[in-house]
């Protein structure tokens, strides 16, 4: 059986690297953001309009901060700019040696509601925060390419 991302290109970022579906389109460092990237809006008009995965590097204080901690910050960030924010389920990994904590989550920002993964790996000197966030529906239709996608984040 194939991989959901048995077509993927992996992108480079600063200290890290992802691999996406290959019909994907990406900008990296645009407006704080280390990585934007959603479906090819000539190939999916939809996705284009829904679909959003991002990546974000944060450096951290060694001595104060911790992955936990870390994610409680980033999951509360998340919630105030938000309404009716509900964190559904949370698992811990170690992905490329590092630990990080993978959250799904599901929230209304203004008339759209989505609901998503955010994956949040410790770098060791900075923190990388991954999310793939879409409508309900998509979500669910395009859980596991998102999954694959977040699970192959890499701190270089």
């Amino acid at each position: 059986m194939l991989s959901p991302l048995a077509q993927a290109s992996t992108v480079l970022g600063d200290g890290f690297r992802i691999d996406l579906p290959a019909d994907w389109t990406y900008q990296r460092d645009r407006m704080g953001v280390a990585l934007i990237a959603r479906p090819d809006r000539t190939v999916d008009a939809e996705g284009w309009g829904m679909d959003l995965l991002t990546v974000t590097r944060e450096a951290i204080n060694l001595q104060r901060t911790c992955l936990e901690g870390f994610s409680y910050r980033k999951l509360e960030q998340l919630a105030y700019h938000s309404e009716r924010f509900a964190k559904l389920g949370y698992e811990e990994l170690t992905l490329g040696g590092r630990p990080a904590g993978l959250f799904t989550v599901r929230y209304t920002e203004g008339p759209r509601e989505l609901m998503g993964h955010v994956l949040i790996l410790d770098a060791g000197s900075h923190m990388l925060t991954a999310s793939a966030l879409s409508s309900p529906a998509r979500f669910e239709a395009k859980r596991a390419v998102w999954r694959h996608a977040l699970e192959s984040l890499r701190a270089q």
